[in-house]
């Protein structure tokens, strides 16, 4: 008897710990969110996370079927890039089973979400411009708001899930930031497009709040959030710090989850770019505002990341002398690191064929142009090699004549200048101080107010 006693108070204690252990646990749990594909057209289709911008391929599994499994914590948006190279989003949720069908007729949704995907597939925003009216111009603003006004009011009015509801309207707006943000930059670039844009614009941006914590969820959120603190600087409405732009954005950001997770994403983010020795700055300044546990989680982690990051990096680290240099002008003519000895340099990475490279030339031009006359130099540093492309650089320098200085670099990528900063792309900007050491071997890049800021201390 007295050992079964002894028994039913090991069997309770176990019980009583294993319901205590339960409800300790975070309530949202992952939960698999299945998606079976049942296309009756053969080729390639990709399905990811609406966030990301890679395309994967879905591959048939052991079994010959066509299927993937997110694992997901909360609603998440999804891509959809059919056979027929359109593009879908699809709504998901822990534990949903979802089924695509694309046949020659279209896309058909069924299981879960059925009603709200259909919806999606057929009230999509992509921007709409109309024949005589410019992008981007007064006239295309007020068509575009009136269309994400239209959809949100039929969205409400649709009878679907109210949690859906509300995702999807934040999805709407934050879409057309994006595009208000960035597409007039992309258009120039990638259609060269000539855009002016009209008075206030970007007024949209200084008054937008970021309150709501389901913003999280909306694919762009972050890179919108980014740019209109970004916007704010170039604007004059936010103050401009290098060291302490973060905290600044902080302030700005009444929820706390929004606040905590958007931060973390932003020392991630720096990360991602390449080393910055102001990381541990960074981090230490914004280390009060992030308070929410999801967010408080990540700090070891980019912590880490940082540290080796020093490490592969500390041949480059600020105050290291900075390696020398032999470049060529337009002419032949050989310049070296030791011709600016007593000078400030802003060494600028670039190739021809950046197309990013080549949106941030006015910019460092303006910046060189400026500080004309001060104890700075500003060179363009060409990564360009072989005949074509060295034709090509020829071409596209030949008639500049502001105060940047126009190089090209022997070797190019291969060369030991690009090998010892560690560029594995461009455009890169590196800082040289004076007395030839290292300021900021992956500084700021032009267009961003920071990086003017940051030399006229140096000056």
């Amino acid at each position: 008897m007295q050992m079964t006693r002894k028994i039913c108070c090991v069997f309770l204690t176990l019980s009583v710990l294993i319901f205590i252990g339960a409800g300790c646990r975070d309530s949202k749990m992952v939960t698999d969110a299945k998606v079976v594909f049942s296309n009756t057209l053969k080729g390639n289709f990709f399905f990811q996370p609406e966030s990301k911008t890679a395309y994967d391929k879905v591959a048939a599994d052991s079994t010959g079927k066509y299927q993937f499994v997110a694992e997901i914590q909360e609603p998440t948006f999804f891509r959809y890039v059919g056979v027929k190279q359109g593009f879908y989003s699809v709504y998901l949720t822990p534990g949903a089973n979802v089924e695509i069908v694309e046949s020659e007729n279209g896309v058909e949704f069924k299981g879960d979400w059925a009603a709200e995907n259909t919806f999606l597939a057929e009230n999509r925003y992509i921007g709409i411009s109309k024949e005589g009216i410019e992008s981007y111009s007064t006239e295309w603003l007020e068509i575009n708001s009136e269309e994400i006004k239209r959809l949100i009011a039929k969205l409400e009015a649709s009878g679907l899930d109210n949690e859906f509801i509300h995702l999807q309207g934040l999805k709407y707006k934050y879409d057309f930031y994006n595009q208000l943000l960035f597409g007039p930059a992309n258009a120039m670039m990638f259609a060269h497009m000539n855009i002016e844009l009209p008075e206030h614009y970007y007024d949209f941006a200084q008054s937008m709040t970021f309150t709501d914590s389901a913003i999280v969820q909306i694919p762009k959120w972050f890179t919108v959030m980014l740019g209109v603190f970004e916007r704010g600087e170039k604007e004059g409405w936010i103050e401009v710090s290098p060291e302490h732009y973060m905290e600044i954005y902080a302030k700005k950001i009444e929820d706390e989850k929004v606040r905590s997770l958007f931060l973390v994403k932003l020392l991630d983010h720096v990360l991602q770019k390449g080393y910055s020795d102001d990381f541990p700055v960074y981090i230490e300044s914004v280390r009060p505002f992030i308070t929410h546990a999801t967010a408080l989680e990540e700090l070891p982690s980019l912590e880490a990341r940082y540290r080796a990051s020093r490490e592969a990096h500390k041949t480059i680290l600020r105050g290291e002398m900075a390696p020398e240099f032999k470049a060529v002008d337009i002419n032949g003519k050989e310049y070296s690191s030791a011709d600016f000895k007593g000078k400030i340099q802003v060494l600028d990475f670039w190739f021809t064929g950046c197309i990013p490279c080549r949106a941030e030339m006015p910019y460092m031009e303006k910046l060189a142009d400026d500080m004309q006359g001060e104890n700075i130099v500003f060179i363009a540093m060409s990564v360009d090699t072989g005949d074509e492309l060295m034709a090509l650089w020829r071409e596209m320098v030949k008639d500049k004549r502001g105060a940047e200085l126009q190089l090209n670099l022997p070797g190019g990528f291969k060369s030991d200048l690009v090998k010892k900063y560690l560029i594995h792309g461009v455009p890169r900007i590196v800082i040289v101080d004076k007395e030839g050491k290292i300021v900021d071997a992956n500084a700021k890049r032009p267009s961003d107010p920071k990086l003017r800021m940051l030399l006229e201390r140096l000056i």
